[in-house]
């Protein structure tokens, strides 16, 4: 009996020692390898992520930037009604050390208020209802050429309420007379000084001595070539 004993003794030493080595095993991969390496590599990511969204981007930024030539502001002379008159003006104002360069405006002038009776059909007919507004003592002729030919023309008035009160008394004469208001389109000729140059002394000189002319501020124009 004795080596059954010694038999089953040894085999609960050899069950005790698997145990103890499996558990070992068990246990080590999931506190010394596995969880570290998944804490690093999500570490990174993140780290990555940020400076990625920190990263300055040129292109965007020089695309929302606005350009100088949209935005620079410049000192405006004049205006002159020729173009020589603008240029004999440069010459004193580079005289004066200002550099300058000269464009031409279309601008709109002498807006005034149009009381017409609207183009007839024939100039016959034009004929015939001119003679009775001049019975009527209405001041009035045919318009020859253009657009309105064969209209009738009853005058110009800068105060609308002036062309709005003959356009109803002529209504009730029972002429259906309109209201336009009209202007004059003319160009003028302004010297435009450099950005960020105001003219200061000199320009404050050279308009004592030229009072048609003022000074005003507008944005430059494209491409400028500054002649000193």
């Amino acid at each position: 009996m004795r080596w059954v004993f010694y038999t089953l003794l040894v085999a609960n030493l050899v069950y005790l020692g698997w145990h103890l080595t499996a558990d070992r095993l068990e246990r080590t991969p999931l506190t010394s390898s596995s969880q570290p390496a998944a804490k690093g590599a999500e570490a990174g990511s993140a780290s990555s992520l940020a400076l990625l969204s920190e990263q300055p981007q040129p292109g965007k930024a020089a695309l929302a930037a606005p350009s100088s030539s949209q935005t620079a502001s410049c000192t405006v002379v004049g205006p002159w009604s020729d173009s020589d008159e603008a240029r004999r003006a440069r010459i004193q104002l580079r005289a004066a050390g200002l550099a300058g360069r000269i464009e031409p405006v279309r601008v709109e002038k002498d807006r005034l208020n149009w009381v017409y009776l609207p183009p007839f059909e024939s100039r016959q007919r034009a004929l015939e209802a001119l003679n009775e507004l001049q019975a009527l003592g209405v001041d009035s002729f045919i318009v020859k050429e253009g657009d309105y030919a064969n209209a009738i023309s009853l005058g110009y008035f800068s105060s609308a309420e002036s062309a709005e009160g003959l356009r109803t008394k002529m209504r009730n004469a029972g002429y259906p007379v309109f209201v336009r208001e009209t202007a004059r389109e003319v160009t003028e000729y302004w010297i435009y000084l450099p950005p960020l140059e105001d003219g200061g002394a000199a320009l404050a000189d050279f308009l004592v001595g030229n009072p048609q002319a003022g000074r005003s501020q507008s944005q430059c124009p494209g491409n400028a070539r500054w002649e000193g």
